[in-house]
């Protein structure tokens, strides 16, 4: 028998950040929301061992993954939701079975989590994100788009649909409406930053797995336009290119260390915050990042101090888009690729197996720090830049490194190795 291929994709938009990932999976992708690891100590206020080694797992899979790419794609630049990602291929772990499900476990770190327990982590994710205020928030949906007459296993259904929220759907793919109502479910949970994920499908695709994650977040102190002004960024290769770079003076978690500099950015009411890490002249920015292991992370992120200082950034917009087959195999997701081998007996009947998958952000940073709907009038605070003492002057204006973090529960939710905005 044919095995089934089927086709995933995942968008992420965020702003300050905007990240809008699509990740497309040829093959069968079960979308899964946070893990347990995700979830705040405020809903879990006694962590167990297991709740920890949840958000430790994907954090260590955000690092790995990240490192993988960002060896083999040398002095270019990576974007990628480890979330949405490794979120995705827990909602997949509910349909795999035998030596699949094992090596998904494996490349997780989840070998001793049930699906149970992953589930209901999901769950508690899923609620508080969505409940969050507007000026700081992720809002997470998922969605199955199966051909007419693909039949999904009860139980995958049902935890789909209880667990993840996930709208389920048959369509049928030979006819072009199958597209519009697709990208028109995209375009509506992105509130219109996404206007199209879908140019066409086929009569003999069997499955799209569509996972949106979009975060919106005011800056606590935004950036006045008026001081936006033109300045070089220093390339790899020595060139120069010119850009609008935001600037304010103002208080900052603020770190230096004879390797890098950072600072934190954090968003409303400070549950997420864009890091950036720029490496000093003396260094470059791929060693940096090799020596940053979520230990190290953590390590730094409590060294940062209170300090008042000159901020100057590039105001842009990155689109990256990358093939993350390679990467998840050398990460030991192998059997889940191969026709012959893949194990997914308990999301359908049909033989399905994974062959690709495509991982897509789009990265915008400007004075606000948010995306909003038109009808929305935002007012940002900004700071004056009068009477302050400088403590330190920092000027991303070469290649560095941005990590969206959310500092309830240590997760991450984008990171980014930028060598050209």
């Amino acid at each position: 028998m044919t095995k089934a291929t089927v086709g995933f994709l995942s968008i992420c938009c965020l702003s300050g950040l905007i990240a809008i990932s699509k990740t497309y999976l040829s093959s069968i992708f079960i979308d899964v929301q946070g893990l347990r690891e995700v979830s705040p100590r405020t809903v879990f206020p006694q962590p167990t061992l297991q709740e920890k080694h949840l958000v430790d797992a994907q954090v260590q899979f955000g690092f790995k993954l990240f490192s993988t790419l960002t060896k083999s794609q040398e002095k270019e630049n990576v974007l990628i939701s480890p979330t949405s990602i490794a979120l995705t291929l827990s909602m997949l772990y509910n349909g795999a079975t035998g030596s699949t499900k094992r090596e998904i476990a494996q490349g997780l770190t989840l070998e001793n989590i049930s699906v149970n327990t992953l589930n209901r982590a999901n769950q508690t994710l899923h609620n508080d994100l969505n409940s969050h205020e507007f000026d700081s928030r992720l809002i997470v949906t998922n969605s199955l788009w199966a051909r007419e007459g693909f039949s999904f296993r009860y139980q995958f259904r049902k935890n789909s649909r209880s667990y993840y929220q996930a709208k389920i759907t048959n369509l049928d793919f030979s006819s072009s409406e199958a597209r519009g109502i697709m990208n028109r479910w995209v375009t509506e949970k992105t509130q219109g930053q996404i206007q199209k994920i879908m140019d066409s499908t086929q009569a003999d695709d069997v499955l799209f797995l569509i996972n949106t994650a979009s975060f919106q977040g005011l800056w606590e102190i935004g950036f006045d336009r008026n001081l936006i002004k033109d300045k070089p960024f220093y390339l790899m290769d020595k060139s120069v290119r010119n850009y609008p770079f935001m600037s304010r003076k103002g208080t900052y978690n603020y770190l230096e260390t004879p390797q890098l500099k950072a600072v934190e950015l954090p968003y409303g009411d400070g549950r997420f915050s864009l890091y950036l890490f720029l490496a000093q002249p003396e260094n470059n920015l791929p060693e940096m990042v090799e020596g940053i292991t979520p230990k190290k992370l953590s390590k730094l992120l409590s060294q940062f101090r209170k300090s008042q200082g000159l901020l100057e950034l590039p105001r842009f917009r990155l689109n990256y888009e990358v093939d993350l087959t390679n990467a998840l195999k050398k990460l030991g997701f192998s059997t889940m690729f191969d026709p012959n081998q893949a194990e997914f007996a308990q999301l359908s009947s049909h033989p399905t197996y994974i062959n690709g998958m495509k991982h897509q952000t789009m990265l915008v940073i400007n004075e606000q720090g948010v995306t909003t709907s038109p009808e929305n009038n935002v007012l940002v605070k900004t700071a004056s830049m009068d009477n302050l003492k400088e403590e330190f002057s920092l000027t991303i204006n070469r290649p560095f490194l941005s990590i969206i973090r959310d500092n309830e529960t240590g997760n991450i939710l984008f990171m980014g190795m930028i060598f050209e905005p």
